[in-house]
């Protein structure tokens, strides 16, 4: 019994790890993927919220499953450097993602260290959906609720419109917060905004009718 438990583990291992690196291309070769209104993911480097290598951190799961959401409401998420880079600045660099984006989703969870600097995670989280936010561009904010964080993530009180969803990672698993009602309205109701912001913005711009 022993030797098929070891076995039965090892392919867990195995399958885990082939999932993962499905995942990974996935996120990588997502620029492939047939046309999709391109919005603008923002997130951590999947490699500041856990292990480089299987089994993964329910962050990177987070992550992963944040994506795919995404893609399936038929919206392509672009990120830096997944799928754009820019041979420019940082800043250059989102505020050109962002001005040829539909919309933004941005997902701030807890890091397993700080920064190459001390700060508690990328101060790019506060900056990108500032940015998009003064761009015009819907947005979708989602918060691990063990991290704190003011400015657009709201832990100093109310800052309409950024009201992030909040994932209660101590008590809610990844596959339980992505199949509650909340996610899928707050889901639904962005891409509804996205789509109709992209038909307003690509549209004719004078519309012609004969009587």
């Amino acid at each position: 019994m022993s030797d098929i438990k070891k076995q039965y583990e090892e392919q867990m291992i195995i399958d885990e790890i082939n999932q993962t690196h499905k995942d990974i291309n996935d996120l990588n070769d997502a620029a492939s993927a047939l046309f999709r209104i391109p919005i603008f993911f923002s997130h951590q480097n999947l490699f500041t919220l856990g292990p480089p290598q299987p089994p993964l951190s329910e962050q990177q799961r987070f992550i992963i499953r944040m994506f795919k959401e995404i893609k399936k409401v038929l919206l392509f998420p672009r990120t830096i450097p997944n799928t754009d880079q820019y041979p420019n600045t940082t800043l250059e660099n989102i505020r050109r993602i962002i001005k040829s984006s539909y919309g933004m989703t941005a997902a701030l969870l807890k890091p397993t260290g700080p920064t190459a600097l001390g700060e508690p995670y990328s101060p790019f989280l506060q900056i990108e959906p500032s940015m998009a936010y003064q761009y015009g561009l819907p947005l979708l904010l989602v918060k691990e609720s063990t991290i704190l964080a003011g400015g657009v993530w709201g832990d100093a009180g109310p800052l309409a419109p950024f009201t992030p969803l909040i994932w209660f990672s101590n008590t809610t698993t990844v596959d339980e917060f992505f199949d509650s009602v909340q996610w899928k309205e707050a889901l639904q109701n962005w891409a509804g905004q996205v789509r109709s912001g992209y038909f307003i913005q690509t549209g004719p711009e004078f519309h012609y009718q004969c009587d």
